[in-house]
């Protein structure tokens, strides 16, 4: 890790590429350590580790793999001050309901499994700052409200993890403050076509896309604020008002 591994880190799943690789560049330049999981390596995670960060690979689609994270990540005896579940599955729903079943598992187990398990392993290894509340943060989606018919896996796999936020917001306080963040369109996936991300801008009343910013400046403001817990926040640049139902 980097020259402050001293101090507690923050833990960023799903850090390999865009939002939280973006996270973990904004805790290097804030000088924070942070371990940094990725699923899949890409560049970012070679660019992160010389950076500074203590990047894992671990695989979330199955329990073995998850517990398996957590033992790698626990040999060093690290200290952590937070917790951000950004970790997440997208595609839409299978047609075949074979297909759909095995998604509905690999979704459950990336976006609720993984971040329950994390949480219920390394909740003794979170402390904050002079006697401050230590954070988690759960990564979901406007979807979570109000879920898309084409993508009702994932909609429902990440209300879950959203509810997961809340029920924490109650068992770990008061040494722990656990909130939400729902991205809107922060980016637009690989494959949507200028058409479909106009459409989506159009009922968007900002106008425009956040980029992963928007999220690291959220993030920001509710590690720095000692009395938020159980709050859910839309990124969204008021998405939620305009859709009159998802895609």
């Amino acid at each position: 890790m980097s020259s402050h591994d001293s101090s507690p880190a923050l833990l960023v799943t799903g850090a390999g590429r865009n939002v939280g690789a973006a996270l973990v560049d904004a805790f290097l330049d804030d000088e924070r350590p942070v371990i940094g999981q990725y699923r899949t390596h890409t560049d970012a995670v070679d660019r992160l580790a010389e950076r500074g960060a203590r990047m894992l690979a671990g695989d979330f689609s199955s329990e073995a793999g998850i517990f398996d994270f957590i033992e790698r990540l626990e040999a060093p005896d690290p200290a952590l001050c937070g917790i951000i579940h950004n970790a997440s599955a997208f595609t839409p729903t299978a047609a075949e309901p074979h297909d759909a079943a095995r998604q509905f598992q690999d979704f459950f187990a990336v976006h609720m499994l993984a971040p329950y398990l994390i949480t219920r392993s390394l909740r003794h290894r979170l402390h904050g700052p002079s006697g401050a509340p230590a954070d988690i943060i759960h990564i979901t989606d406007i979807y979570s409200d109000n879920p898309s018919p084409a993508h009702d896996i994932y909609c429902a796999t990440k209300a879950g993890l959203q509810n997961l936020a809340l029920s924490f917001a109650r068992s770990l306080a008061p040494a722990v403050k656990v909130n939400v963040i729902q991205p809107g369109p922060i980016h637009f996936p690989t494959g949507y076509s200028e058409a479909d991300s106009q459409a989506v801008l159009k009922t968007t009343p900002l106008g425009r896309p956040g980029g992963a910013a928007a999220i690291v400046q959220a993030v920001r403001s509710i590690l720095a604020n000692d009395f938020m817990t159980g709050a859910v926040i839309a990124v969204d640049g008021g998405r939620r008002l305009g859709q009159g139902g998802a895609e």
